[in-house]
């Protein structure tokens, strides 16, 4: 019997039923389809890496989704943020059954077993996570239920917004891009877990860590910048921030050193081999000095900035061949 009331597509490609099932398993997930689907059933998602992340948007109806057991290893090292934006998503966990409508933000930890129900046609945002990236921010990384970011929260809200933009785009977007917006998404997640009935978890050395490379990412074409500075954004002393991150094994410059770098090697990634481009990167990371952008570059990745951006151009020539 043919489904051609359904529609279902990967990725932005069309596939039979069974063949969108077996994409599914492939990330962990058995799909159980209902079994008289209706006019405007869908099952399409649209998924794409964002380098240690992944990000994408889906459209649901007459679908169950539940952790395949053979890969419960693999899935349970993420943790899924869902956004539901119109619909309505009903998800059950330790027997107990939650709804959740459009406007919905919730983490969903899969370590610990749930069902997702989609029965009129729901569009939801996905970012799948590693665990890991949660612990080294110093943020809560295992949810025994989903946790529900506050709605009434005008931050919370323009954070959804970003969440839903970033995953109606990602298919249009280079791997590079996509990789630093799932890093401003990480970046975000202190917003959805600030919830005054958890117990709060205080200016940590972690979080400081976190804001800190926020407010660096944020002042990076800055060649001036400066430990006052930085420590006046995060209304705290020049002096309370240098023992925070010492802490961290890191010095404030240092770890702003750092962050030049990371971003400056994502800026080249995917890039032609071209001095004049190398010459922008360099500028646009705060290094006044191109030269000296090109040593500091070189001792880090072991290759010039130019030499790096060819080999991206490479690897990612390969990939589409």
């Amino acid at each position: 019997m043919k489904n051609r009331a359904v529609l279902s597509e990967w990725c932005g490609h069309a596939l039979d039923r069974s063949n969108w099932i077996d994409n599914m398993y492939e990330h962990g997930l058995e799909c159980r389809f209902d079994a008289a689907p209706v006019d405007g059933s869908a099952a399409v998602v649209d998924w794409h890496s964002a380098g240690e992340l992944c990000i994408g948007k889906a459209e649901l109806a007459s679908v169950r989704l539940s952790p395949a057991p053979s890969r419960s290893a693999q899935l349970g090292e993420h943790v899924f943020l869902k956004v539901v934006e119109s619909g309505s998503l009903v998800v059950e966990q330790h027997k107990q059954m939650l709804r959740f409508n459009a406007g919905s933000m919730l983490l969903i930890d899969p370590s610990y077993g749930f069902k997702d129900y989609y029965g009129d046609l729901t569009k939801v945002a996905l970012l799948r996570m590693p665990r890991s990236a949660l612990k080294d921010r110093g943020l809560r990384y295992s949810f025994a239920e989903p946790h529900v970011a506050n709605p009434m929260s005008d931050d919370v809200k323009a954070v959804r917004e970003m969440m839903f933009r970033t995953a109606q785009q990602s298919g249009a977007t280079s791997e590079p891009l996509r990789e630093r917006f799932g890093q401003q998404c990480l970046d975000l997640l202190d917003v959805i877990l600030d919830n005054p009935r958890e117990s709060a978890r205080g200016r940590t050395d972690a979080a400081i860590v976190l804001r800190t490379k926020q407010v660096v990412m944020r002042l990076l074409a800055d060649s001036d910048l400066t430990v006052s500075r930085i420590a006046d954004e995060l209304n705290m002393s020049a002096s309370a921030l240098t023992r925070a991150l010492k802490a961290a094994g890191v010095s404030p410059l240092r770890y702003a050193w750092s962050l030049r770098l990371e971003q400056a090697a994502r800026l080249l990634r995917g890039t032609a081999k071209d001095k004049v481009r190398a010459k922008e990167v360099a500028y646009r990371c705060g290094f006044s000095d191109a030269a000296h952008f090109s040593r500091a570059f070189k001792a880090r990745h072991g290759m010039s900035p130019s030499e790096f951006a060819s080999e991206q151009a490479s690897v990612s020539s390969q990939k589409d061949n």
